[in-house]
Order: structure tokens, then sequence, then C-alpha cells
């Protein structure tokens, strides 16, 4: 029994290096820019932006398209969508044809991240599948700094030849059709307390689906507005600016391995934790004097990351039925990718009406909102965790 949970593990944690796939050209934008010089940036800065919005569509249709076909079919199809859709503009010149290809990849990302947290839910109970979503979120982060790196490195080699970093998914491919079982389709099997064919999100459901979305406000800040500070403050080179997302990966892969023991330990005052923790890091980033101030904080702010996300992820599972729970996933996964394409046009009017440096602005609201979600988290959590003495 133990070795057949061991190889499902693996095979979730295989694809799950892939969730942050859109991000593995991101090294190699300028040049690819350069190639397409005809091109305005906004243009080129589409390549990212464009799989975003798919992603949003596709990650709420997952959750009712699992109800029809199995978890493992809809996976190898994502997993084959992400090697289409990322390797294919190697070998085409035309900037749209690209952007379709891109499209693709969105398709495949958005079955394979809900499917991800659903799997584990589906697998793995208690303590161990609040371990297995921590070890799932460090495996995300090693798989995005891999490709991050990766792909700037094959840049150097030529502009198309960044999209080969998309290979890495053959891996995951090849253990997820030896070891992930073919389980039958939600809809085929009858949950207890739900009759199937029937998907009910509870007021619970919707508050996490909530909850996401104002995490991702604030937590999209880390990614579109350090660049811009670490310039403008004058803290470090681009290439300095770049390494920051070295630390992020570092600090959400290590806390992800320990996320299980820590949230044993802390139970539902967990999240709160982790909300504090990206106030703390944006504050430290947003008053940084130099360089390795912004690292430490990326750091505490991978720490943050990797104990939020699969915090709200579990909640929103374990607020429905277990036939329910793939759709709750779909939703917050969905409200997840919707707050990232729309955090810089919320977050940037804030920033500029609070004056002064905007990027630095724009940390310190995030900064706030965060250590606010914190401290009603920790209302909840004491909240909750009292019910739990008083049940048992």
């Amino acid at each position: 029994m133990e070795s057949g949970k061991s190889k499902i593990k693996l095979a979730i944690l295989s694809f799950s290096i892939l969730m942050m796939g859109i991000i593995g050209i991101a090294g190699g934008l300028s040049v690819i820019g350069q190639h397409f010089s005809n091109l305005p940036q906004t243009s080129i800065q589409l390549l990212i932006s464009l799989p975003c919005i798919v992603i949003i569509i596709v990650t709420l249709l997952v959750g009712k398209v699992q109800e029809y076909m199995s978890k493992k079919t809809l996976v190898v199809f994502g997993i084959l969508c992400f090697i289409i859709g990322g390797v294919a503009p190697a070998f085409v010149s035309s900037f749209t044809a690209i952007l379709v290809f891109r499209a693709i990849l969105g398709l495949g990302i958005g079955i394979l991240q809900p499917l991800s947290s659903a799997l584990v839910v589906e697998h793995f109970d208690g303590d161990e599948c609040s371990k297995v979503m921590g070890q799932q979120t460090a495996a995300q982060m090693l798989g995005c700094a891999v490709m991050v790196f990766l792909g700037g490195y094959l840049a150097v080699m030529g502009w198309n030849i960044t999209f080969y970093v998309h290979l890495i998914a053959v891996i995951s491919l090849i253990i997820v059709l030896l070891f992930l079982p073919n389980s039958k389709p939600a809809g085929n099997v009858a949950a207890a307390g739900a009759p199937a064919g029937k998907v009910k999100l509870t007021g619970a459901a919707y508050g996490w689906v909530v909850t996401m979305f104002i995490f991702f406000i604030s937590g999209q800040v880390y990614s579109v507005f350090l660049a811009f500070l670490v310039e403008t403050q004058k803290l470090g080179t681009a290439a300095q600016s770049g390494l920051t997302l070295a630390f992020f990966a570092i600090g959400g892969f290590l806390m992800g391995l320990v996320f299980g023991k820590l949230s044993t330990l802390t139970k539902n005052i967990t999240l709160s934790i982790g909300l504090v923790l990206l106030g703390i890091s944006y504050l430290m980033m947003a008053y940084a004097s130099n360089i390795s101030m912004v690292y430490a904080g990326s750091v505490i702010c991978g720490f943050a990351f990797s104990i939020v996300m699969p915090c709200i992820i579990v909640a929103a599972s374990q607020s429905v039925d277990a036939y329910s729970a793939p759709m709750a996933i779909s939703a917050v996964m969905c409200s997840q990718n919707l707050a990232q394409f729309l955090s810089p046009y919320i977050v940037t009017p804030i920033a500029v009406a609070m004056g002064g440096n905007v990027n630095q602005s724009a940390y310190i609201f995030a900064a706030a909102l965060a250590i606010a979600m914190g401290v009603v988290a920790v209302f909840w959590g004491v909240a909750k965790n009292k019910k739990v003495q008083v049940a048992a």
C-alpha cells in the first residue's frame, strides 16, 4: 500500500514541476525581443500574459470535465499540450503562430494546475495530505528555478532554442504513464455526502476563493514590481535583480519540504503565519538599503508562498464534500490566475495615489494587505482550533 502511494506521489510531483512553466522563457524574453525587433515590448510580453488568460478559463472548466474523464487521461493530455505548445515555437518563424502555441501551453498548465491538487486530496488524508501538498509546492518552486535558469542559458544559443526548456515535461509524461493510476472519473462514482453527478460549493468554499484572490493581489506584487524597485532604488544591477527569483524559489522549496510538520504543529494558525511572513518580506524589500536585504526578503517571500498556497487549497477541498472537492480546487486556482492578471491594474493606481516611489509604495500597500489578512486569519485560526478541541 505504501509503495503504491509513493508511486502516486512521485507521479503527482513529477508534473507539479511544470506548474510555473509559463515563465520558463522569462530569461530569454529580451533575446526573443531582439529577433522580433519590429514588434513593441508589449507584444513580446504577450508570450507570458496570453497563457495566463487561457489558464483562467481552463482551470474552471477542468473542475467540470474531470467528472466525466479520468484524471490520468486529463493529466496526460495536459502534459502533451505543455510539450507541443512549449516546444513548437522553436520551429516556426511567425510571431502569431508562436502566440497560438503559447495559448496551447496555457491550456496544458490550466489542466494540470487544479488536477495536481485534486489528486493529492483524493489519495492522501489528514496530516499526510498537508505534507504532500507542501512537497508539491516545493516541486513547483524547484521546477520554476530550473526552467528559468535553463531557459536563460538556452537563450544564449539562439532565441528559438529557449523554447526547448519545455522538453523537461517528457520526463513528467513517462512517470505519469508508469505510476499514476487510471481511476474512474468522478461522475461515475458516488461520493459520501453527495449524489453522483451533482457538485455543490459551500459558502466556505467561496470564502476560500475570495481569500486566494486577495492573497494574489498582494502576492503578485513581488514578481511585477521587484525589478523596477531594485532599479529605481539603485539597489543592484539587472542581473542581480534576476537572481532574486532564485532566492524566492529556494525559500519556497525549503518551506515546502517542512510544511507538513509546520501544519501539524501550528494547525489552523498556519495560514496567518504565512500571511504575516509575506508582509514582513515586503517591508524588508521596500526599505532595503542593499541587494542582500532584497535577497533575504525574497527567501522569506518564498517561505510565505509555500505556507499560504497549500493552506488555502487544502481548506477549500475540506470545505465541501469529496465529490465537489475538485471543482472547489479549480475555482480557487481560477481565482489565483485572475488575481495574478489583475494585480498590476489594481495595485498601481493605489501606489500612485500613495505618492513617493510608486514601486516602493506598491510593496508597502501589499505588505499592509497581507498583514491585515494575517490578523484576520489569526482570529479565524484560534476560533477554528477551539471548535476542534470542543469536538474532540
